[in-house]
């Protein structure tokens, strides 16, 4: 019991604390890879070929481009708000 405990404190809550900052940083970079319109374009291109591959079907393409489409007005809008060009 005596053992576990600093084990746990110099080893467990820095693995701990590291996962969840990496879990954290992870989807921090995948929210700003969807911010820019180029991204968002670039992301619409990959559908396409998902759908002309077959990969995706009609529906989930549709809901997936809706999706981005929202997302691209959103960036648009966000962009106009604040004189970016």
């Amino acid at each position: 019991m005596l053992i576990g405990l600093p084990f746990q404190i110099l080893f467990g809550i820095p693995l701990t604390l590291g996962k969840e900052v990496l879990g954290r940083l992870r989807d921090e970079i995948d929210r700003e890879r969807l911010i820019t319109e180029e991204s968002i374009k670039e992301r619409l291109q990959q559908l396409q070929v998902l759908l002309q591959d077959g990969e995706l079907n009609e529906e989930e393409y549709e809901s997936l481009e809706e999706e981005l489409i929202q997302r691209l007005r959103m960036v648009r809008e966000y962009h106009k708000s604040q004189g970016v060009k």
